[in-house]
């Protein structure tokens, strides 16, 4: 049997090895030195002093040497180990913590502090996390690919679960995105801010702000990017400016038709009797529509202002809407129309402004009959529900009794488009019908804020085959 050969370390990897190796590095021996300099002094004067001779200086220098190179190499290597760990966790890497030493020399002193303040850093760490993952808006975290390390909940939810490890621009393919996040991968700002258009089923309008983190983050994070829905507030900037645009037309146009008639009465109809009769009379009704537009702009700001009116009547629903429907029932007739209550069961009284309610259902049911088809019947009902709506936001959040009243009529759909903004001051169906009908497009406005006054809600469905349908939610208790 042949025997097993011993393989030879070359004495110069010997050597290198030794010299890898902290405690017998030069510069960990020159270290040593110099914290046995006050050693070599003080043996230095006993020396000359000739209380020992240079043997005995030498080796009492030499065992010191010895026991401080030792127990130094101890805590450096301890150190080490904890200086590695550090760098891991600086890296983003779960290490484990070294095992260190409870004796004199060891350094878990250290340790059980450094763990005191990281369950400190780890406690308050969760905490930012939670504050971030619930904040209104949508906040994101890129790598420096621009991939998405990290989304909150309302940034998940808005643009998909699957957002993570998704490129950035696969997300928002905008230019002035795109310019933004490029100026801050080149280095060439440390922050942006811009607004942008997000489509997914509609136009989302955002303020958004791109940032250089001072230091990389948790998953390779190196930008966050903070996003404001700014899309109510444009909607009402666009509504107050086609508002004051739609008013001033509204106003225009029987001001230049009076004053076109007052022109020719004081010209060539100065002396005709029968221009005269007609033109005071078309006079008359373009006042009435001018008298009726500002009088609806100004119950309409009051509403928007929340003045506060009496809102202490108590009102019997079934007596106000009979009240309602008589007061139109020869309109009704006039279109060839008929009205029809039916109140399921009885209701209860609820407390609220009896002329302010008096006006939403007298709006509607008036619409109902200026729309609905010729010859059709406009259907009032009332019943008493156990909460709002299904569709409404309040359905799990409002467990209130309300009374639902509906009114619903036959005829035209209305369009998808136009139910999303049939509640907009002005706004009016371009329709045969709505062009025929007089109004000012006030008067879904004003009834929206009345309900809203008094903590209910309004809702409107439509369908070709089932007509069209307008129910309020009014809660008992109010």
């Amino acid at each position: 049997m042949q025997k097993n050969k011993v393989k030879k370390v070359p004495r110069n990897r010997i050597i290198l090895y030794l010299y890898r190796k902290s405690w017998l590095s030069p510069r960990f021996i020159a270290r040593i030195f110099v914290l046995n300099i006050p050693t070599l002094l003080v043996l230095g004067v006993l020396f000359f002093l000739n209380e020992i001779n240079i043997g005995k200086a030498f080796l009492i220098f030499t065992i010191i040497f010895i026991v401080t190179a030792v127990i130094t190499a101890f805590v450096f290597k301890e150190l080490e180990n904890f200086i590695s760990y550090l760098k891991k966790l600086a890296m983003g890497i779960d290490a484990e913590l070294p095992r260190f030493h409870r004796g004199i020399f060891g350094s878990f002193r250290l340790a059980d502090t450094f763990l005191k303040v990281k369950n400190l850093w780890s406690n308050q760490t969760i905490s930012d996390a939670s504050i971030i993952e619930g904040l209104p808006d949508p906040l994101l975290m890129i790598n420096e690919n621009t991939n998405i390390v990290f989304a909150n909940y309302i940034a998940r939810d808005f643009f998909g679960e699957d957002i993570l490890h998704r490129p950035i621009k696969a997300i928002f393919d905008d230019e002035t995105f795109t310019h933004a996040l490029n100026r801050i991968i080149s280095e060439k700002s440390k922050a942006e801010w811009f607004d942008f258009d997000f489509v997914s089923g509609q136009t989302y309008s955002f303020r958004t702000r791109i940032e250089r983190l001072p230091a990389i983050a948790k998953n390779n994070a190196t930008m966050v990017i903070v996003m404001h829905d700014i899309t109510p507030f444009k909607l009402f900037k666009q509504q107050q400016a086609d508002f004051f645009a739609n008013a001033s037309h509204e106003l225009k146009t029987p001001l230049s038709i009076l004053s076109g008639f007052i022109e020719t009465l004081q010209g060539p109809a100065k002396d005709d009797e029968a221009a005269r009769e007609k033109f005071l009379k078309m006079m008359g009704e373009q006042t009435a529509r001018m008298t009726h537009l500002v009088k609806d702009l100004l119950n309409l700001s009051r509403l928007q202002m929340m003045e506060k009116t009496h809102q202490n009547d108590i009102i019997l629903i079934p007596d106000l809407l009979q009240g309602v429907i008589e007061g139109l029932s020869l309109k009704a007739a006039n279109h060839h129309k008929k009205i029809e209550l039916n109140i399921l069961h009885e209701l209860p009284r609820i407390i609220g402004n009896r002329s302010e309610l008096h006006q939403v259902f007298q709006n509607l049911i008036d619409n109902a009959i200026k729309y609905g088809a010729d010859d059709s019947v406009v259907t009032v009902k009332a019943h008493l529900s156990k909460g709002f709506p299904k569709k409404s936001e309040r359905y799990f959040e409002d467990m209130r009794q309300v009374i639902a009243i509906s009114v619903h009529n036959t005829g035209d759909a209305i369009s998808p488009h136009n139910l999303t903004r049939i509640f907009e001051r002005f706004y009016r169906i371009d329709s045969l019908k709505s062009r025929q009908a007089e109004g000012t497009g006030l008067g879904l406005g004003i009834v929206q804020q009345i309900i809203q006054k008094h903590d209910g809600v309004i809702d409107v469905s439509s369908t070709q085959k089932d007509g069209t349908t307008f129910s309020v939610y009014l809660p008992v208790d109010f």
